[in-house]
C-alpha cells in the first residue's frame, strides 16, 4: 500500500504553492530574486517520490542515507543557478518544516490514528531532509575544489528500484 506516496501526489500542487510562499516570505535569502517559482518547485516531484517511497517502506536511517545521493541533482542545479550554499540549506530547512507540518496535519488520516507510525514518519522526514542538506554541502564542496578522485562519490547515483 502506497499511503504516503499517494498523499504526496494528491497534494503536490497545494504543497508547492504554500512552500513557495514561505520561501518568498523568508528574508534571510535572495531565492525570490534568483529563482522563479517554477525553478523552485521543479525538484518537488522527485523529492516527493523518494520520500513517499521511504515513508511507505518505513526505511531505516541507513536506507535514507543511501537514498539522498540520488537527489544530488537538486544541489547541482542550485549551484549552477548561482544559489549560495547557505541559501540552499535554508531552502531545505524550510522544506523540512513544511513537510513535517504537512504530515502532522494530513498524516493521521494516512496512518489511521497510529501516532507511533506518524512519529516515525516525521523522524524519517527530518532525517531525509538533513541528508539532503549534507548532499548539498558535498556537491558545493566538490564543485569548488580541484577535481580529486574519491571512492565515496559516484556520479550519477544509481537509480532507485521501483
Amino acid at each position: 500500500m502506497r499511503r504516503f506516496s499517494s498523499l504526496f501526489r494528491q497534494h503536490l500542487d497545494s504543497f508547492a504553492r504554500a512552500w513557495v510562499d514561505e520561501i518568498y516570505a523568508d528574508r534571510r535569502t535572495d531565492l525570490a530574486t534568483i529563482l522563479s517559482a517554477r525553478e523552485l518547485v521543479e525538484c518537488l516531484p522527485e523529492v516527493f517520490e523518494e520520500l513517499g517511497y521511504l515513508l511507505d517502506e518505513r526505511a531505516s536511517a541507513d536506507e535514507i542515507a543511501m537514498a539522498a545521493p540520488r537527489l544530488r541533482g537538486f544541489a547541482q542545479a542550485r549551484f549552477q543557478q548561482g544559489v549560495l550554499i547557505d541559501e540552499v540549506a535554508r531552502e531545505l530547512m524550510l522544506l523540512r518544516d513544511a513537510l513535517c507540518e504537512f504530515l502532522w496535519e494530513e498524516g493521521p488520516g494516512v496512518v489511521e490514528g497510529d501516532l507511533r507510525e506518524l512519529r516515525g514518519a516525521l523522524r524519517r522526514t527530518r532525517l531525509f531532509c538533513d541528508e539532503l542538506i549534507a548532499q548539498a554541502i558535498l556537491v558545493y564542496a566538490a564543485s569548488l575544489r580541484p577535481v580529486v578522485p574519491t571512492r565515496g562519490s559516484v556520479w550519477p547515483p544509481p537509480k532507485r528500484r521501483k
